[in-house]
């Protein structure tokens, strides 16, 4: 699927990709990430899936795993942009965006009553840090806490943020 993403030195969007990724090239916590994507990836009924800009497809720009979860439907297991696009000093910005909405319009292929709803935990390296996050998925994204303690991101806002990051003319 094709999408834009924000060079934040030019800030021109620039056009980029979100593919299948091969599970044994993901990245790692040797590459710096905080998530070791390829062991995670491992399992079988779970989909990777990265994104990367159109003229440079080796340099991974982010990455999703995602899965139909037996109970909870449509799962965002994992997600991460690259350690180069992270914090305000990030060279790309959107690149999660692309990704979350990237993942809640596969939630709508999902069959059952969770059809449309994407369901997901913050992660972070202690509990300011994953506070901090809920707080941003509740904000920019519209997720809410659902009562096991787990976010979800509701049709509504689904639809919003696919209008908004993968259907983008300019």
């Amino acid at each position: 699927m094709e999408v834009k993403i924000l060079e934040v030195s030019s800030k021109e969007l620039k056009r980029a990709l979100i593919k299948s990724g091969n599970k044994n090239k993901l990245p790692g916590i040797n590459e710096n990430w905080f998530f070791n994507f390829k062991k995670h990836a491992s399992a079988a009924k779970l989909k990777a899936f990265i994104l990367v800009r159109e003229d440079t497809p080796a340099v991974i720009e982010g990455c999703l795993i995602y899965s139909v979860h037996e109970t909870y439907g449509p799962f965002m297991n994992y997600l991460e942009v690259a350690p180069h696009n992270k914090g305000l000093t990030g060279k790309y910005k959107y690149v999660a965006c692309c990704l979350i909405a990237f993942a809640c319009g596969l939630a709508f292929e999902a069959e059952g009553s969770d059809k449309g709803i994407l369901t997901f935990q913050a992660y972070g390296k202690n509990a300011t840090s994953q506070k901090k996050l809920e707080t941003l998925y509740q904000m920019r994204y519209g997720a809410k806490m659902n009562p096991w303690g787990y976010m979800e991101i509701h049709p509504d806002e689904s639809k919003r943020l696919n209008a908004l990051y993968l259907n983008r003319e300019a």
